[in-house]
């Protein structure tokens, strides 16, 4: 894909413009759909388990395609979860992974977390950060209970920060 991955744009735009919000906005949309496909349409469940920025590819419009499907699992219609050895990426693996179970919701948790990786502008756990700042969520859930949610939103990017309210309802969004 000529754009190539998200992570690019995100995290290491080196010359590259800041992706505009109408942009991010349409790559979460592409990426919904391709999991609601992969969850719902297709003969059997499949399950990504790497729903990452790395895995997300940018063709020439922008349009997200979800890629790499090496850790992926097919689950039948009629099972409700599926028993698997844990895999994945740290920082985008869902809570249930400690139970023995999984469903296709632990791609709903990743997707959660690379939307608020877009909406900020940072990764989900950034060690170059002050320790309390140091992990996404954390640094959400404290941010939210002090109402400044806005301090969270992209500041690389003024069109994030002109649609700074819509940006926060998508990062409020992204944590359910």
């Amino acid at each position: 894909m000529c754009n190539g991955s998200l992570d690019k744009w995100i995290f290491h735009r080196d010359q590259k413009p800041p992706l505009d919000w109408q942009t991010r906005r349409n790559i979460f949309l592409n990426v919904a759909k391709a999991l609601a496909y992969l969850h719902e349409e297709c003969r059997q469940k499949i399950i990504h388990l790497d729903n990452k920025p790395q895995n997300i590819l940018l063709d020439e419009n922008f349009n997200a395609k979800v890629s790499d499907f090496g850790l992926s699992k097919l689950i039948e219609r009629d099972q409700s979860q599926v028993v698997t050895t844990m895999r994945g990426t740290p920082g985008y693996m869902a809570p249930e992974w400690l139970n023995s179970g999984i469903t296709e919701k632990v791609d709903v948790y990743s997707f959660g977390v690379v939307v608020m990786e877009v909406c900020c502008g940072r990764k989900n756990v950034d060690l170059s950060q002050p320790e309390e700042d140091m992990h996404l969520l954390s640094l959400f859930k404290r941010k939210a209970e002090e109402g400044q949610l806005l301090d969270m939103v992209d500041k690389s990017s003024e069109d994030l920060q002109l649609y700074g309210e819509e940006v926060v309802n998508m990062l409020r969004v992204a944590a359910w």
